[in-house]
């Protein structure tokens, strides 16, 4: 499952456009901070798509009379498409957090130590849902699909939260088990 294939199809169905509109695009959406993109790899995995057939290319008039290649969806392509999306929708969906590794190493150290470290991460945590609502106050007048994302991620922080907090008191419950 290519969650890139995915976005490049799905942004060029929507309307043909170039490699760089392309990266702008996936700039302007955000889709870094929530999927795992990355603006570099557009170019280079436009060009993997049309090699495959999923992406054809024709030549344009660009900024200051400069040739440019625009890319559009192949039939091969929207078929791809829509099979990526039906796999999307029927895989597991897992949670995978980089900080795991950090709570699941916090009984090797003692309570204070560790409710530190689980402030910090709070502090993390609200920042990010800081930053995740100012993009949504930014970016309110885009399409649903775009501000659905949003509040989930609204949701995903409020969740996240309530649970370090949970766990922190858990934590301090049992913290004579800690060394």
């Amino acid at each position: 499952m290519s969650s890139i294939d995915l976005v490049i199809l799905g942004m060029v169905l929507e309307k043909p456009q170039s490699a760089y509109e392309i990266q702008k695009d996936v700039e302007y959406h955000h889709f870094p901070r929530w999927t795992k993109i990355s603006v570099p790899s557009v170019y280079k995995k436009v060009l993997q798509l049309k090699e495959k057939g999923y992406l054809r290319s024709d030549v344009a008039k660009g900024d200051r009379f400069a040739e440019k290649a625009v890319y559009s969806i192949t039939e091969a392509g929207k078929a791809y498409f829509m099979s990526l999306m039906e796999s999307m929708a029927e895989q597991p969906v897992t949670l995978a957090f980089d900080f795991n590794a950090m709570i699941a190493n916090l009984n090797k150290l003692d309570q204070a130590s560790a409710q530190k470290l689980i402030g910090k991460l709070r502090q993390s945590i609200a920042a990010a849902a800081e930053q995740s609502q100012a993009y949504a106050g930014e970016y309110a007048g885009i399409p649903l699909t775009g501000r659905t994302v949003f509040d989930q991620q609204r949701r995903v922080y409020q969740a996240l939260l309530a649970w370090l907090d949970a766990f922190s008191a858990q934590l301090a419950e049992e913290g004579a088990s800690l060394p």
